[in-house]
């Protein structure tokens, strides 16, 4: 069988998703799988395909709000797309530009986040989540990554399974995508700003991919074959990292004299491993090789973005980050109006469920981040900052979480920190600024009533 032309009557595409499907055993055990469908011919193709070989499917489209108009128009047509072929779907209208000013994390990132998020949230327990990633995605990050100074794992590109997150399309260039669309008839829509050379990874893929494919016309499928094998050395090398890492365990920190004996690879693995572990993904080869330096000096310390500082103190290697402010202060809630001791005015809005379901996209984003359930509330609630040792429990998590590991998964700046906004009753945390509420606070559309937190400018800042 000619692979280019793929079987006679079916579309390359169709072949390559079927052996990813296979090769990763993406489906294995899943209940239903929760589809990322923006309405681009990437995701169509997925969902077209998924649909088609009836597999158990519910769609989600996010609206970031960043596109006008534009995002509208899409919305409506994954609206109508789904209408018209039995795909149930759900819809975030999100803010995305607001919540990145209140979190300080760049757009893209934080609409990568709220897109996650809200796929995660409709996630049961053995469900899947299928995002529509293909080679050329994945050549083009590999490229970008090499721009960074990667190391192996950089190499490795968008990894064809992660957890319960599924790549289908992992072996499908973007042009059988559209080869797909065409045999098909399967309508997409475009959407303009992947055409602005004011990105990089747009830059990469109009200007630089061409020219090599000018050199290798199967470039991305060379790639491929890249992104497997170094996947598998960089799988090897971080087992070794990690036996050792655990073998140098002591209390809050790591024997740095252990960790200094290991191989380089081995070194900057394991400061690797233990910044990821500590919660942090912010922070490039170079810091991870200045950690190294200091474990093998047997002093010192580096900052990474984030607030990440890998420190050697007393032969023992440390990874964390400044801590909260000493000045601790709390402020009773009260209702609909509390002026907080650092001088922000809050205010707590009440809604009924019914009055949710009528203006569920004009309440979402908040629902999403900055509502709880009234009645957790409502008695003995204080409005406070954040203190060491503080732990929460996320909607939809099973069990506690340390609120400075999850501050750094957040990836939410040190220069904020000490400046969010916790809401606590009875000795528990139930909210928080820019994560939203606890497993036992969460609100939904059920919910009656529905408290909107509402944070208004420092008044110092008027």
């Amino acid at each position: 069988m000619n692979r280019e032309n793929g079987a006679k009557g079916v579309p390359p595409a169709e072949e390559e998703i079927r052996r990813a499907l296979g090769r990763y055993r993406m489906l294995e055990g899943a209940g239903r799988v929760v589809v990322g469908l923006s309405g681009g011919a990437d995701s169509m193709t997925l969902t077209h395909f998924l649909l088609r070989a009836g597999v158990p499917l519910l769609a989600a489209h996010v609206n970031h709000g960043l596109r006008g108009r534009d995002a509208d128009g899409d919305e409506r047509f994954v609206r109508s797309w789904c209408a018209g072929n039995g795909v149930e779907l759900r819809v975030l209208r999100a803010d995305v530009k607001k919540i990145a000013g209140q979190t300080g994390a760049g757009l893209e990132e934080c609409g990568r986040r709220v897109r996650y998020r809200f796929l995660e949230s409709l996630c049961g327990k053995n469900d899947r989540i299928a995002t529509a990633h293909t080679l050329s995605d994945c050549a083009e990050t590999v490229l970008l990554n090499l721009t960074r100074g990667c190391g192996v794992k950089g190499l490795s590109g968008i990894p064809p399974v992660r957890g319960r997150i599924i790549r289908p399309l992992i072996g499908v260039t973007r042009a059988q995508v559209e080869e797909y669309c065409a045999f098909y008839g399967l309508p997409y829509v475009t959407d303009r700003t992947n055409f602005s050379r004011e990105y990089a990874r747009n830059r990469i893929r109009l200007d630089v991919v061409p020219v090599l494919k000018g050199i290798n016309p199967a470039f991305e499928q060379a790639v491929s074959r890249m992104t497997r094998l170094a996947a598998a050395d960089d799988a090897l090398l971080s087992g070794l990292a990690r036996e050792k890492l655990s073998a140098a365990k002591r209390g809050e920190g790591y024997c740095a004299r252990e960790l200094a004996r290991l191989p380089q690879p081995l070194v900057t693995r394991a400061a690797a491993l233990a910044a990821h572990d500590a919660g942090y993904t912010d922070y490039s080869a170079e810091h991870i090789c200045a950690a190294a330096a200091i474990l093998r000096a047997g002093r010192g310390s580096v900052t990474a973005p984030g607030g990440l500082v890998f420190r050697v103190e007393g032969g023992l290697f440390f990874i964390g980050e400044a801590p909260p402010p000493q000045k601790e202060w709390m402020t009773p809630v009260q209702f609909p109006k509390t002026l907080t001791e650092d001088g922000r005015e809050v205010i707590i809005k009440l809604i009924s469920g019914e009055e949710y379901q009528k203006n569920s996209n004009k309440f979402h984003n908040l629902l999403f981040y900055n509502a709880v359930n009234y009645d957790t509330i409502k008695n003995n609630s204080i409005f406070r900052n954040r203190r060491s040792g503080d732990r929460f429990r996320p909607a939809g998590f099973d069990g506690t979480k340390s609120l400075k590991k999850l501050l750094n998964e957040k990836k939410i700046p040190p220069s904020r920190r000490s400046r969010l906004l916790l809401l606590e009753s009875g000795g528990e945390i139930l909210w928080i600024e820019g994560i939203g509420a606890s497993q036992k606070a969460r609100a939904d559309g059920e919910t009656d009533p529905i408290a909107l937190i509402i944070i208004r400018s420092a008044v110092n800042d008027k």
